[in-house]
C-alpha cells in the first residue's frame, strides 16, 4: 500500500513540474496605456519588467495599434520576450484628450469581463500624450510601473489627488447617483508628479478636473479626512493684512440633509471640524483670540468647499455623491430625474462648517 501512495506522489510532483511556466518565459504586463494615434486610431502601450540577466532594460514598453485593447495584446505577442499576461496589472492609464472623445467604460471593457484581468489595478488619467511618460528615463528611481503607483500612493494620502481602482471607476460608471473620478499624473521636468484630480460625465467621458489645491476640499467633502488633512487657508480680519494660517484636520462629524422644493434638490451640509494648528504668518494671542479665529477659519474653509461645489456643478459632475442622499432621503423626486447630474448641477448647496482648535501648537 505505501508503494503505491509513493508511486501517486511521484507521478503528482512530476506532472506538476512538466506543467510549470519559467518566468522569464512570460510578460507580465505592469502597466497598461491607451492613447490615440494621429490619425485616429487606438494607441495601446504596455510595460513589462525584464527578468533576463543578459538585458541591460529593466523593464520594456511594447507599442502596437489595433481596434480594441485585447486586439491590441494580441498584436503585442509577435513582439514580446514572452507571452503577455494581464494579471499582474498595477496601473491603468488613459491619457486625458483621449479620455475627452471616448466612453472610458467601453474601452475598459475587457479588464472587468476577462477573469484573468486585474480589477484592483489604480486607474489614471495622464495629462498629455501618453508617449511622454512611457519613455520617460527615471534617475533613482523603481521601475517605472512601480514609481506611477508610488507617485499616486504618496499624492493620494496627502490629499493632493484620490485613487481610484478599476472596480470603483466600474461602479461609479454604472451608479445613477454619482460620476466617476480618477487621479491626475503628469511629467513636469523630467520627473513624474500626481496632482489634481480628473472629472468624468454620466458618458464616462474627462470634462475637466480639480486641480491640487482643491484636492484638499475635495476630500473633506467625502468625509475623507484620514490621515489629517493639511489646508493652508489665508485670513482677512485677524489684523490689519492678510495673514496665512496652516491647519491640520484631524477629525470631522458631517451631516448631510437633502430636501426637495419648489422643482429644485436643497442640500444643508453641516460639518465640525477638529483641527491641529500647524503656522502662522503674525503672532496671534491664543487666549484672546481663538474663538474669533475659529470663526474666521470656518468662513475660509466654507468658501473654498462651495467653490469645489460650484466648479463640479459648472462640469455636470457629482463625483462626491450628492446623489447617494437624495436617493436614499428622496428616493421619488430622485427617480424622476432623467439625468441627476443635471438636476445636481441646478441644485442649492449650504455648506456650514464649524472648525475648533484642539491644539495650537507648544510655543507661544
Amino acid at each position: 500500500m505505501k508503494r503505491w501512495i509513493y508511486m501517486f506522489l511521484c507521478l503528482f510532483f512530476i506532472a506538476g513540474c512538466n506543467a510549470k511556466t519559467q518566468l522569464d518565459e512570460l510578460t507580465l504586463a505592469l502597466t497598461v496605456g491607451l492613447d490615440e494615434s494621429q490619425n485616429g486610431k487606438l494607441l495601446i502601450y504596455s510595460i513589462s519588467p525584464v527578468f533576463n540577466k543578459e538585458s541591460e532594460n529593466i523593464y520594456e514598453v511594447i507599442r502596437t495599434l489595433g481596434v480594441t485593447p485585447r486586439d491590441g495584446r494580441s498584436k503585442a505577442n509577435a513582439f514580446a520576450s514572452g507571452k503577455i499576461v494581464g494579471g499582474k496589472v498595477q496601473n491603468v492609464i488613459v491619457s486625458k484628450t483621449f479620455a475627452e472623445t471616448h466612453d472610458m467604460f467601453s474601452y475598459l471593457d475587457v479588464f472587468y469581463r476577462d477573469p484573468k484581468n486585474s480589477i484592483t489595478a489604480n486607474f489614471i488619467v495622464f495629462d498629455g500624450p501618453l508617449k511622454k511618460l512611457m519613455y520617460i528615463h527615471l534617475k533613482d528611481k523603481p521601475r517605472l510601473s512601480v514609481a506611477i503607483r508610488d507617485v499616486i500612493l504618496t499624492a493620494h494620502t496627502s490629499k493632493q489627488t484620490t485613487k481610484a481602482n478599476m472596480l470603483l471607476f466600474h461602479r461609479l460608471a454604472l451608479d445613477r447617483a454619482q460620476t466617476p473620478f480618477a487621479p491626475m499624473l503628469k511629467v513636469h521636468k523630467g520627473d513624474l508628479v500626481a496632482g489634481g484630480i480628473a472629472l468624468f460625465n454620466e458618458q464616462r467621458k474627462y470634462v475637466g478636473s480639480l486641480s491640487q489645491t482643491e484636492s484638499p476640499y475635495f476630500s473633506i467633502l467625502q468625509k475623507n479626512i484620514k490621515p489629517s488633512t493639511f489646508l493652508t487657508l489665508a485670513i482677512k480680519g485677524l489684523t490689519k493684512q492678510k495673514e496665512y494660517i496652516s491647519i491640520s484636520v484631524e477629525h470631522g462629524d458631517f451631516s448631510y440633509k437633502p430636501s426637495f422644493r419648489n422643482g429644485t434638490f436643497h442640500f444643508d451640509v453641516h460639518m465640525r471640524l477638529g483641527v491641529v494648528m500647524t503656522e502662522s504668518t503674525t503672532y496671534i494671542d491664543m487666549k484672546k483670540e481663538k474663538k474669533k479665529l475659529e470663526k474666521l477659519l470656518a468662513k475660509e474653509i466654507q468658501k473654498q468647499l462651495e467653490l469645489v461645489v460650484k466648479k463640479l456643478q459648472t462640469y455636470e459632475v457629482d463625483p462626491i455623491g450628492f446623489g447617494l442622499y437624495a436617493r436614499a432621503y428622496e428616493y421619488k423626486q430622485f427617480q424622476k430625474q432623467k439625468s441627476w447630474a443635471k438636476a445636481f448641477a441646478k441644485a442649492e448647496i449650504n455648506i456650514h462648517p464649524t472648525v475648533e482648535i484642539i491644539s495650537y501648537g507648544v510655543l507661544q
